[in-house]
């Protein structure tokens, strides 16, 4: 495969993955606005966030960028706390 080529197939999988993250969280706010949603569906929920979390952390690396921010750190602690809970 060409370079330019497989710069492309990297865009757009890098875009997918970004995308595909924004519509999970989109979702999982929905979802948790709605009473009717068991707490074993949100912890689904959580956990298929915290793959997209993975995910996006593994793009910016990737290029070059890191998620060593405050906001970054705050999310990665709020999920660990969920899906650990004491």
């Amino acid at each position: 495969m060409a370079d330019d080529e497989q710069q492309r197939f990297t865009n757009q999988t890098e875009t997918h993955t970004i995308s595909t993250a924004r519509s999970d969280a989109a979702y999982a706010l929905t979802m948790a606005q709605r009473p009717e949603v068991s707490r074993a569906e949100l912890c689904v929920l959580v956990a298929k966030l915290a793959g997209a979390v993975k995910d996006v952390a593994e793009v910016a690396e990737v290029r070059g960028e890191r998620l060593n921010n405050p906001a970054a750190r705050a999310l990665e602690e709020a999920l660990r706390a969920v899906l650990n809970p004491n």
